[in-house]
């Protein structure tokens, strides 16, 4: 318990919330109610069943630095989730269902009594529903602990594999990656939002047993260049953060197994210059789009210490110079805007000429995305520019239709190929 940054006593007030962390649970919340509307998008589904758990779910509240009282995850999520069905049975005669279970899990007896008396307040305001609030199951166990009776009340459920877990611990040491890559073998339609505390690793990150252990205890040791650790801080004194970042997101990607991440840094404002990752791991290309795009409409609270485009995971010595000088990204202004979509572009031209056949544009995008920071929007306004300089063509998924206009958008069925007559990529 002596790594818990945040404490919760009935009878006491609330821990502080700092902004930066305020950031974070809007886009946690937006990020659930656009997800229960993506999955509900086709008007003809009556019903969705979703579990939603929350592994390190805190007690509910907290003291803003103005000093007024804000919610907590659990709360943010059921409030979502009631806007979500809102949003669903406007003006129909026939409501559609939002089946939610809910599980919040923590450490604290504490935390979780608080959370029970908080939960049953704001279920007496009537600020949450009567349904979330009756199936809303609260365990005191550590994460770990509870993960395989998670698991199995998600797999009883009938229909019931959409499955989103908040991961928000305080520690990176808290979440091995092989438990993840598990809840995502395991349960068809599940997703994790993690934070990871990446500059915590990396500062003190060196070739000794003390540190080798907790990296090898989350499945991330094998994946850190340590043989060429002190060399990297001595002979890159700028970039080598960045370069271990590089080795550390290879690490998580390829532990978790998640066909799509997202990986973007919260900056936290003051005299607290460490950021951290908030990481969106799934196997849907639909959730993947609608969480990046997150990124984009908040986007002075976050940067990226990768390259505009596309980027690379991991580290290759030989193109050291591609690595360098590079500072850090932010999801603000035309500049950046026009940086992503221009790596982007390159990255279309080179990968389509390479490929020299026919190819969906959902393969395309789908191969590129975890490794940029583009947003769908970026993705087409990329593939619009090519398609208007005529150095490639689009048809419909049928293969007649020749678009000759220079769309603004396309099908993701719609199929891109190299043109016969090259101008210049």
């Amino acid at each position: 318990m002596t790594d818990r940054k945040y404490f919760w006593r009935i009878g006491s007030p609330p821990p502080l919330l700092d902004r930066h962390s305020q950031t974070k649970h809007t886009i946690i919340e937006e990020y659930v109610r656009k997800y229960v509307l993506t999955l509900m998008a086709q008007a003809n589904i009556p019903e969705l069943r979703l579990s939603i758990v929350d592994g390190f779910c805190g007690g509910g509240c907290y003291l803003a630095e103005d000093g007024g009282q804000v919610d907590g995850s659990p709360v943010l999520m059921m409030r979502a989730i009631r806007e979500a069905r809102i949003h669903l049975n406007q003006n129909r005669r026939i409501p559609r269902n939002v089946n939610v279970e809910y599980s919040f899990i923590d450490i604290s007896p504490d935390t979780t009594n608080y959370l029970r008396y908080f939960i049953n307040a704001k279920s007496d305001e009537n600020a949450i529903d009567l349904i979330d609030y009756n199936k809303t199951e609260i365990i005191t166990k550590e994460f770990l602990q509870a993960l395989p009776y998670v698991i199995q009340k998600v797999q009883q459920r009938k229909m019931g594999e959409h499955a989103l877990f908040l991961l928000d611990q305080y520690s990176y040491k808290d979440i091995p990656l092989p438990q993840i890559a598990n809840i995502l073998q395991t349960l068809k339609g599940a997703e994790v939002v993690m934070t990871f505390n990446v500059d915590n690793l990396t500062t003190y990150l060196s070739d000794r047993a003390a540190n080798r252990k907790p990296l090898e205890n989350i499945g991330l040791d094998k994946y850190i260049p340590w043989e060429n650790l002190r060399l990297l801080k001595a002979t890159q004194k700028q970039e080598w953060r960045k370069t271990l970042q590089r080795y550390v997101a290879n690490g998580i990607k390829s532990e978790t197994g998640a066909k799509y991440m997202t990986l973007f840094f919260v900056k936290p404002i003051g005299l607290n210059s460490w950021g951290y990752w908030l990481i969106h791991l799934s196997n849907s290309y639909r959730a993947h789009a609608v969480m990046k795009s997150l990124h984009w409409e908040h986007a002075t609270e976050f940067g990226h210490e990768l390259d505009p485009g596309i980027f690379v995971l991991g580290y290759n010595a030989n193109k050291d110079s591609d690595y360098t000088g590079q500072e850090t990204f932010e999801f603000s202004g035309e500049g950046s805007r026009e940086a992503c979509i221009n790596g982007v572009r390159e990255h279309f031209g080179q990968t389509i000429y390479k490929l020299d056949k026919p190819t969906r544009l959902a393969d395309i995008f789908q191969n590129c995305v975890t490794n940029s920071t583009a947003a769908e929007n970026h993705l087409m306004e990329a593939t619009r520019q090519l398609h208007a300089s005529k150095n490639i063509v689009i048809v419909s998924k049928d293969g007649c239709t020749v678009r000759r206009s220079t769309n603004k958008t396309f099908s993701l069925n719609d199929v891109i190929e190299p043109s016969k007559q090259i101008t210049l990529i």
